[in-house]
C-alpha cells in the first residue's frame, strides 16, 4: 500500500484526492499539508479520511511515499525538490515551475532521489482527446500543417483578488503560464517544439492584476508547419477549440472531422469516403478506463508498481515552461524568438523572466482564501 502526501488544501486539492481514493487497494491518503491547518481538516472531514492534519509538507515527509503538490506555483520548486532527493514520487500540478531553471532542478532532484517525476496534464486522458491525438499520430491522414489552440476562458474581476495572484513576481504569469498551459501542453505532445515564435500580451478587463489576461501567439516549426495559440480569461462561455489541418483532412476537439476532395477547378467538395473511414477509426480505440486527474493517477500509480512508462514526464512538463517563457520573451522584448532557449537567457530564470514584464494594472485587493472554492472543469468540454 503506497502512502500519500496532498500538499495544499485549495481548490484543486479534491481532484487529486477523489482521484487517490479511486484505487482504495493501491493506496492510503496519510497526511493534508496546508499553511492554514484548518482547510486541511476540512477536507480530511469532507472526505472521510483517516488522515493527519499538518501545517507543513516537512511534517509529513518521512511518513509516505508520495507526494501529490497541489499548492501555488511559487512553491512547487522548493516541495518538488525536497520531496524528490528524500526519494518520494512527486505528481506535480501545473505550471511545473516558474521557470525552465526551476524545471531542471527539479528533473535533477528526481535523478538524484531516484524516484518519479510526473507533470498534471489531466487533459491527456480525456478519452475523446486521448483517440483524436492518437489519430493524428497515425499518420494516416497527411502531414500535420497547421494547428490552432483556442484556450478561452471566463474569469471575472475577484478572480486576481486571491493573494497570490495577478503579480508577476508571485503567480509568474497569467493566461500563458496558468490557463494554456494544458493545452500547450497537448499541442507539443504532438507537434514537438516549435523552431521560433511572435507573441502578443494584453490586459483588456482586470484591474486588480499585473498580468496578462489575453495571449496571441504564432508558431513556425523547422518542417515549415505552422501553429497558433490564443488565450484569453475574457471569453464567456470559456468554448475550447483546438484544431488540426493535415493534409487529407482536419479535426477538431471536441471531435468534429472535416474532409475535403477537389474540384478539377480547385474548389472543394465534401469527401465523405474519408469522413467514415476517419470516423471508424476514431471509434475503434479502446476507451479509457479512467479519464482526468484519475486517468493520470492510475497512470502513475502503474509506473511506481509496474515500470510502465509515465505518460505525463517532468520532461514534458519543462517543455511546456520553455515555450510559454519563449512566449513571454517574445511579447516583453517585441521580437521573433528562437528554441532552444540558451541556458544562460535570463527568461529561462526566475525571477529575471519578470523583470521587464509590463505591468498592466496595480493590484490593490487581497484575501487570504475565497469561501466558494467551485471552479471550471475540464468535465463535460470534450
Amino acid at each position: 500500500m503506497l502512502r500519500v502526501m496532498i500538499v495544499g488544501a485549495g481548490a484543486i486539492a479534491p481532484s487529486h484526492i477523489e482521484g487517490f481514493l479511486s484505487f482504495p487497494d493501491r493506496v492510503s491518503i496519510q497526511v493534508i499539508a496546508n499553511p492554514t491547518v484548518s482547510k486541511a481538516k476540512t477536507l480530511i472531514e469532507k472526505y472521510s479520511l483517516k488522515a493527519d492534519a499538518v501545517g507543513s509538507f516537512e511534517e509529513g515527509l518521512d511518513r509516505v511515499d508520495i507526494v501529490s503538490i497541489c499548492s501555488p506555483p511559487s512553491t512547487h520548486r522548493d516541495i518538488a525538490v525536497q520531496a524528490l532527493r528524500a526519494g518520494k514520487h512527486v505528481l506535480l500540478e501545473k505550471p511545473m515551475a516558474m521557470s525552465v531553471q526551476q524545471c531542471d532542478e527539479i528533473l535533477e532532484a528526481a535523478r538524484e532521489g531516484h524516484a518519479l517525476l510526473s507533470v498534471v496534464s489531466q487533459i491527456r486522458f480525456i478519452d475523446s482527446i486521448a483517440r483524436t491525438c492518437d489519430l493524428i499520430r497515425s499518420g494516416n491522414y497527411g502531414k500535420l500543417l497547421f494547428s490552432q489552440i483556442n484556450t478561452f476562458w471566463y474569469r471575472g474581476q475577484s478572480y486576481f483578488d486571491l493573494y497570490w495572484r495577478g503579480l508577476w513576481n508571485v503567480e509568474g504569469g497569467g493566461c500563458t503560464l496558468n490557463h494554456a498551459v494544458h493545452h500547450i501542453d497537448l499541442l507539443l505532445w504532438l507537434t514537438g517544439m516549435p523552431a521560433e515564435l511572435t507573441g502578443f500580451l494584453s490586459n483588456l478587463n482586470h484591474q486588480n492584476s499585473e498580468e496578462e489576461d489575453i495571449s496571441l501567439s504564432v508558431l513556425r516549426y523547422k518542417d515549415g508547419s505552422m501553429a497558433q495559440i490564443n488565450t484569453s480569461l475574457i471569453h464567456h462561455g470559456e468554448v475550447q477549440k483546438l484544431d488540426f489541418q493535415m493534409e487529407k483532412a482536419g479535426i477538431s476537439i471536441p471531435f468534429d472531422v472535416r474532409c475535403s476532395k477537389v474540384r478539377s477547378n480547385g474548389f472543394p467538395m465534401d469527401d465523405e469516403d474519408m469522413l467514415r473511414e476517419m470516423t471508424a477509426h476514431f471509434e475503434s480505440f479502446k476507451p479509457l478506463e479512467h479519464e482526468h486527474h484519475t486517468g493520470q493517477i492510475q497512470n502513475f500509480l502503474d509506473a511506481i508498481e509496474e515500470g510502465v512508462p509515465l505518460k505525463v514526464s517532468g520532461i514534458d512538463g519543462r517543455n511546456a515552461i520553455e515555450l510559454i517563457s519563449g512566449i513571454y520573451k517574445s511579447a516583453f522584448t517585441k521580437k521573433t524568438v528562437t528554441f532552444p532557449l540558451e541556458k544562460d537567457d535570463p527568461y529561462t530564470h526566475f525571477p529575471s523572466r519578470v523583470e521587464e514584464a509590463p505591468r498592466f494594472h496595480k493590484k490593490t485587493r487581497s484575501v487570504k482564501a475565497f469561501d466558494d472554492t467551485t471552479i471550471t472543469s475540464f468535465k463535460g468540454k470534450f
